[in-house]
């Protein structure tokens, strides 16, 4: 086969892998609001409003991803390199969204609002399941904004940083 081939099954791979993990944070979210997983840790983790690290948060996202892998990488090689590289990229920007939507939500620029963080503070139990995107709810119809104001400020790049890591 053509190298040409080989990086189109990587992109695509990659790209799917990133997609399909954010619908699988959404729909576990949803299933521990639903009490069906995990239901005391994350009861704690709304009582607190506090997200524990990136570190943390890598393990909860990345270690479940890793367990599911490996049977793309029986397809083929390269689509199974891109299913990884997708999904290690969804599980360090899901577990640094979720830091940053705790720490600073108005740092959070790639959506108009930030779902997790009005999850949290309006207290949108049934509502506002993602954490890096808003696709799924929107199209899921549990998307609900909120009316807040977006700092009229530049941020330093050092800011974005300023997460709890470990």
């Amino acid at each position: 086969m053509s190298v040409a081939w080989h990086v189109a099954a990587f992109l695509a791979a990659m790209v799917a892998a990133f997609v399909f993990t954010t619908l699988v944070e959404y729909t576990v979210h949803r299933l521990m609001h639903w009490g069906f997983l995990y239901g005391r840790g994350h009861r704690r983790h709304h009582q607190s409003n506090e997200a524990r690290t990136f570190a943390h948060d890598l393990m909860d996202y990345g270690l479940p991803a890793l367990l599911v892998c490996w049977p793309v990488l029986l397809v083929s090689l390269p689509a199974g390199l891109g299913w990884m590289a997708g999904l290690l990229l969804y599980a360090v920007l899901a577990a640094y969204s979720h830091q940053l939507q705790h720490a600073n939500a108005d740092m959070v620029f790639w959506m108009a609002s930030p779902v997790h963080h009005l999850h949290h503070v309006h207290d949108m139990g049934g509502h506002n399941f993602g954490v890096l995107v808003d696709w799924w709810d929107r199209l899921f119809h549990t998307y609900r904004g909120a009316a807040r104001p977006r700092l009229a400020q530049s941020h330093r790049w050092r800011t974005y940083l300023a997460i709890p890591w470990r």
